[in-house]
């Protein structure tokens, strides 16, 4: 008996915090989680190692950079982990669309959408990206707000991919219920003690009136696809209601199409946004870095376009700003039954969370980590030597099915402006980000654009 006792599996080490600590932190204003997840999250690694377990006074939660785990988790057995919690508050505003689903359902949501990501769909879009790019950027002043630039074009794009049309007359209402509900669904993840969503208190309800307009726009323009004799046309709502029709028997679902158009156009709108402005800070500082990006974009031109298969430098710089701005900063799932692991116990139900802005900056896997050095990621010695160091779209089965296109989107934008542009940085101006369920910047970022 003494033996079983003393081999018997443990919690791995971690904060001891009662549900009073935690309420007078709250008091306090934002926990550290969310004013500095960098440090918060380093700051648990550094004390105790790679795998942490708490209660936080409110529930059973695990935080880990273990890498080994990592895969087990993302990888190898994705199946036997559920989406955390958050996604359960996340799903008030995105429905059940791809991002929140589970099991079979995931696997016929992703396979509807899978055909409109291919890389010969995505080329052919290059152009699209450019004339974005190009519109957007033809009468800037000398100061710039990267911030309202980049959303704008990202959002633009993401409407032309899933509409085959701009959405200039909704832009501000999509863009106030994209970020009213971000800040109503972080907040509900945030708070351990809250009331139902349906109770009528002013946030709830400012929640449910930025939805009603977002989904009054959403089922107009599948109403008017349904009517129209081209409803079948090649941009994604096309494809998900052709998609609809062959797998319910000519049946269709608008509310499933609304959920997973509207998770497509909030991943693919706030998140790309996000990182672009921010490669547009960080490429500010550079002038030497602007020139070689353009240098490469002119050297890889081909029939009036640019190849961007042959831009690793512009496909680095992006790859930095994500490494140092991760958009998705943290990543959550949930244990589906006990297990053992490295010799500790890992219960079912409780939270598993990994810090990617944490991860990212490790310097087990990054040398000189808080550097801006986009020629890491090139190279015979390039970085991360060791793989799920490096994962801004998750990995797995359930990375991130847009990030080719985001990816493409970032590149044809920064070289949409640097072919007219020349950046440099505002004395004094910093970013501010926001750690929502996704980050974002709080203020306007300056940046100045001198036309070349």
């Amino acid at each position: 008996m003494a033996d079983n006792i003393t081999n018997a599996p443990k919690l791995p080490p971690g904060p001891k915090i009662t549900p009073f600590e935690l309420i007078a932190e709250l008091l306090k204003g934002d926990p550290q989680i969310v004013r500095d997840p960098y440090r918060y999250f380093s700051g648990l690694h550094d004390k105790y190692g790679d795998l942490v377990y708490s209660d936080f006074g409110v529930g059973s939660f695990y935080i880990t950079d273990n890498l080994a785990l990592i895969r087990k988790v993302f990888v190898a057995e994705p199946r036997n982990y559920a989406k955390a919690d958050a996604y359960l508050e996340a799903a008030h505003f995105l429905g059940n669309g791809i991002l929140n689903s589970e099991g079979e359902m995931w696997q016929t949501q992703r396979a509807m959408v899978q055909p409109a990501f291919t890389k010969s769909r995505l080329n052919a879009f290059i152009s699209t990206m450019l004339e974005t790019g190009a519109k957007a950027t033809a009468n800037l002043p000398s100061q710039v707000d990267v911030s309202e630039l980049a959303m704008h074009i990202a959002l633009e794009n993401i409407c032309r991919f899933l509409f085959s049309s701009d959405f200039a007359a909704n832009e501000k209402t999509i863009r106030a219920a994209v970020e009213f509900g971000n800040n109503f669904i972080s907040r509900r993840i945030q708070m351990p003690f809250k009331l139902p969503v349906y109770f009528p208190s002013v946030s709830n309800l400012r929640f449910f009136w930025h939805r009603f307009e977002l989904d009054q726009i959403l089922y107009r323009i599948i109403d008017e696809r349904l009517a129209s004799p081209k409803q079948d046309a090649v941009d994604l709502l096309g494809m998900l209601l052709l998609a609809e029709k062959e797998n319910n028997s000519g049946k269709i679902r608008k509310e499933q199409v609304r959920d997973e158009i509207i998770t497509l156009l909030i991943a693919g709108h706030e998140t790309t946004g996000y990182t672009l402005a921010m490669a547009l800070w960080l490429i500010a500082a550079d002038s030497s870095l602007q020139q070689r990006l353009r240098a490469e974009a002119d050297a890889a031109m081909a029939s009036g376009a640019v190849d961007f298969e042959k831009c690793p430098l512009s496909e680095a710089v992006v790859n930095e700003t994500l490494r140092l701005y991760p958009a998705a900063w943290i990543i959550g799932r949930k244990l589906k039954a006990d297990e053992i692991f490295e010799g500790y116990l890992l219960k079912s139900g409780a939270q598993l969370q990994t810090g990617i802005i944490a991860l990212h900056r490790n310097p087990k896997y990054w040398s000189d980590p808080d550097s801006f050095k986009p020629e890491r990621f090139l190279g015979e010695n390039a970085e991360p030597a060791v793989k799920q160091a490096f994962m801004p779209f998750g990995a797995g089965p359930r990375k991130c099915i847009g990030s080719v296109f985001a990816m493409l989107e970032m590149q044809t934008a920064i070289y949409a402006i640097l072919k007219d542009y020349r950046l440099s940085r505002v004395a004094g101006a910093e970013p501010k980000v926001e750690y929502l369920f996704t980050a974002r910047l709080k203020e306007a970022l300056p940046v100045i654009f001198d036309r070349l």
